[in-house]
């Protein structure tokens, strides 16, 4: 529960500080770079854990056949919904 609030928390602050113009231009500019860097840094933390555990590189084929379902469901009524409002709007 703690860990939620202070996502909750750093995702505040960096709209509070993106509503007061806080940050310079120069460095909005790269923060594409930096959230990329961000990211690749996490999937490898992430790959790193994984590759590590035992028990889920055993589950591995399990795991993964849920990762696709899940996936796929979420693409296909993320599709199906932005349908259907952009339809209803006219749009």
């Amino acid at each position: 529960m703690n860990n939620i609030l202070l996502y909750i928390i750093i995702i505040a602050v960096g709209f509070f500080l993106s509503k007061k113009k806080v940050i310079p231009n120069f460095l909005k500019k790269k923060l594409a770079l930096l959230q990329s860097l961000s990211l690749f840094f996490l999937l490898g933390i992430m790959g790193y854990n994984i590759g590590s555990n035992d028990q889920i590189i055993k589950d591995f084929h399990l795991i993964g056949s849920q990762a696709f379902i899940i996936g796929s469901l979420s693409v296909i009524f993320s599709i199906l919904i932005t349908f259907i409002v952009f339809k209803k709007r006219g749009i």
